[in-house]
C-alpha cells in the first residue's frame, strides 16, 4: 500500500487535531473540507496565487477553507498539460497560522 500523499496526511493530521477540541464538529469538517477540494476541477484558477510563488519559482494557488484561527490553505497546482490532459494537484492542507510554505514542503510533489 502506497503512502498517503503530503496533503492527504495534513487533512487527517488537522481532522484529529479538531477532533481532540471539538469531536462531534470534526467530522463534519472534514467531509467539507473534502467537498470543497472537489469544487477545483470545476474553476482552479478563481483561486490567486499564493505570496511565495515567486520564491518557490512554481505558480501554485491556494484556496482559503475555514474562518480566522481555524482557516486552512488548500494548496495547489493547475498543469494544463499532463499525461492525463488537464489536471489540479492538491499538494498540501496548510494551516492559516503557520509559517509561509517552503520548497521543502512541496518539493516531495513536483
Amino acid at each position: 500500500m502506497s503512502s498517503p500523499t503530503p496533503a492527504k496526511a495534513d487533512a487527517y493530521l488537522a481532522f484529529e487535531r479538531i477532533r481532540e477540541v471539538a469531536p462531534i464538529s470534526a467530522e463534519r469538517w472534514l467531509q467539507r473540507l473534502f467537498a470543497v477540494i472537489l469544487t477545483l476541477s470545476d474553476t482552479p484558477a478563481r483561486c490567486p496565487v499564493i505570496p511565495e510563488a515567486d520564491e518557490l519559482g512554481v505558480p501554485l494557488r491556494h484556496l482559503i477553507y475555514g474562518r480566522r484561527s481555524a482557516s486552512f490553505r488548500i494548496i495547489l497546482d493547475i498543469q494544463e498539460q499532463s499525461p492525463v490532459g488537464p489536471r489540479v494537484r492538491v499538494l498540501r492542507i496548510w494551516r492559516g497560522s503557520r509559517d509561509a510554505l517552503s520548497a521543502q514542503d512541496i518539493e516531495a510533489e513536483h
